[in-house]
């Protein structure tokens, strides 16, 4: 079903226009109502008579305090311009002495206008040092409503505004937030967390070629597990396969190494050749062991390790790889002291730990040389150190590294870290935690 693709700039100019119909449409029925109840309170007669009166009267106190005549047109003219929005009219003996619409500075000339029905209805009596004459006070009285109006109209519309405006972009906003969480959640490796794909706009343009990013992305993690269990199981079925002629030729090798003691001196050439031959063969069953064990490492079931200070946690190891080498005729300095902290282990897995680094010592280090052991404890990190001399003669084994993967492995789900380093002819295995204190 082919949908009508409605962008966001669709969306938000169509909004925009409707917020924008909606709020003109207010500020014309507010102004309308407004101008209903000026009109029918602010400009009745009554009203103006009232304000009129007012302003006549604070006009009597003006000119009374400054003894004003009806004649003194700039006094009147700068009374007129302290008030708001007002117009005044000046009489006196039937003569128009002031008129503050027409008035010119200098002006002195007077006109007698002919009394009118508004004027003898408005006019209020003053008294001035001249005599009495009277006033007719009008003005603008509804302006200030009329601007208070307009202001409150215009806010009230731009409200009504962006209310709607805001209310009609909340539900991208809304989704915008949901697609940023599931990102989140995306990124913390819940790649079956599907997205939500919400319309036909931008915003599930983007979820949707997210979504299938990540299902590509699954689809590539699920081909490499595939592989990589094909791979295991390749090895496993290979190694069996390997172990039981290999068991056999040991075993057989074993046999003539014993029925050499009964050959005459001169096969001791053939004697040479078997001796080899067992050593080689005891080597391959030593480097398909460690291949079996690493990738058999992935497919068991990681047991939870537990807090325990590093005395109950390595002392025993450290004890029993002192004793081992002191029996194969090594020599064991140790620097450092166990701390008093705490570090994440599970015993049987750092057990085959120090079970590699004891068989690698074995196989690589020169037992003339000694052997140190140095625990550091530094800025929240305890390192162990394990170096030793590189064993340099023509039948030292050539390490393949597996060992040192297979160490690797099993720190990592202790949370800890392994890493080695050689400097010249010596080598170090280091492995690293990051305790917390006793408390």
């Amino acid at each position: 079903m082919a949908y009508r693709k409605w962008t966001l700039t669709k969306k938000l100019a169509l909004l925009i226009l409707i917020a924008a119909a909606v709020s003109g449409l207010s500020f014309i029925l507010l102004q309308a109502a407004s101008n209903v109840w000026i009109e029918r309170h602010v400009e009745s007669d009554a009203y103006v008579k009232r304000k009129s009166a007012a302003y006549a009267a604070k006009l009597a106190e003006y000119v009374d305090a400054n003894r004003l005549a009806s004649s003194d047109q700039e006094a009147l003219t700068a009374w007129i311009k302290k008030q708001r929005n007002l117009i005044l009219m000046v009489y006196k003996d039937g003569e128009l002495r002031y008129d503050s619409l027409f008035y010119y500075e200098g002006e002195t000339t007077y006109r007698i206008e002919v009394q009118t029905d508004y004027m003898r209805e408005h006019a209020i009596p003053v008294r001035f040092s001249d005599g009495m004459g009277s006033v007719i006070i009008d003005g603008f009285f509804s302006a200030w409503y009329f601007n208070l109006f307009f202001t409150i109209e215009l806010l009230t519309a731009t409200a009504i505004f962006l209310g709607i405006v805001l209310l009609g972009i909340r539900r991208s906003l809304a989704y915008l937030r949901t697609i940023n969480d599931e990102i989140h959640i995306l990124e913390g490796g819940e790649l079956d967390y599907a997205m939500s794909v919400r319309g036909h706009d931008e915003l599930a343009m983007i979820a949707e070629s997210i979504e299938e990013l990540r299902k590509a992305f699954l689809d590539k993690l699920q081909a490499i597990e595939a592989l990589q269990e094909e791979s295991r199981s390749l090895v496993t079925e290979m190694s069996h396969d390997l172990r039981t002629p290999l068991t056999s030729l040991i075993m057989y090798l074993e046999f003539a190494k014993k029925e050499t003691a009964h050959l005459a001196p001169e096969a001791n050439s053939h004697i040479v050749h078997i001796v080899n031959a067992y050593q080689k063969a005891l080597q391959i069953k030593s480097q398909s062991d460690n291949l079996f064990a690493y990738f058999l490492l992935d497919k068991e079931q990681a047991v939870e390790p537990e807090t325990l200070t590093v005395q109950e946690a390595i002392y025993d190891l450290v004890s029993d790889l002192g004793g081992v080498l002191q029996q194969e005729g090594f020599r064991l300095r140790m620097n450092g002291e166990l701390p008093q902290v705490y570090i994440t282990v599970n015993l049987e897995e750092l057990g085959r730990v120090f079970d590699n680094l004891i068989s690698n010592l074995l196989k690589y280090a020169d037992p003339r040389e000694e052997v140190v052991l140095s625990l550091d404890y530094a800025q929240g990190r305890l390192e162990l150190r394990l170096s030793n001399a590189i064993r340099l003669t023509d039948d030292a084994p050539v390490s393949t590294g597996l060992g040192e993967k297979i160490m690797a492995k099993l720190m990592s789900r202790m949370d800890g870290e392994f890493d080695r380093s050689i400097s010249g002819s010596t080598y170090t295995a280091i492995l690293r935690w990051w305790p917390t204190k006793l408390s």
